[in-house]
């Protein structure tokens, strides 16, 4: 994970919040291309579980991201098999609100060409216990200073 990641992750921790101007820096200096790594996908989630108010376009530019990422930055491409679908629902589970996270699985499973039942059934709004550490999606994650 880049340095300027952990630096705005750092910051919205510290305010509980990311705004008009935190997004665009994100979108345009932080990640321009795309995440690129499941650890920025891990930061995002985390991130997004943590934050008290958020610009309005953050939940549609997390989603976004993240689907782009599962789908067709992550092999095998345009397919969600069983390792990624087990992989996204233990990080989806982890934290981010669970409205947030259901539209993020349907959406995952509606761009894909194959979905592994793992990440319908979550989609269809089944949780299941998740089995990634929570404290490796917080690492990241600075402490917020009182």
């Amino acid at each position: 994970m880049s340095s300027t990641l952990r630096d705005f992750a750092s910051a919205a921790v510290q305010s509980k919040r990311i705004r008009f101007g935190d997004l665009r820096r994100l979108k345009r200096d932080i990640l321009p291309a795309r995440i690129t790594t499941r650890e920025e996908v891990e930061v995002l989630i985390a991130l997004d579980a943590v934050i008290e108010r958020a610009d309005r376009e953050w939940r549609s530019y997390l989603i976004a991201t993240v689907r782009d990422f599962v789908v067709w930055g992550l092999s095998p491409v345009g397919r969600v098999d069983r390792q990624k679908a087990e992989w996204l629902v233990a990080v989806l589970s982890s934290g981010v609100a669970r409205k947030t996270a259901r539209i993020l699985a349907h959406e995952v499973a509606r761009e894909a060409h194959h979905v592994d039942d793992t990440l319908v059934i979550f989609a269809a709004g089944r949780r299941r216990k998740s089995t990634l550490p929570a404290a490796r999606l917080t690492a990241a994650l600075p402490e917020a200073e009182p």
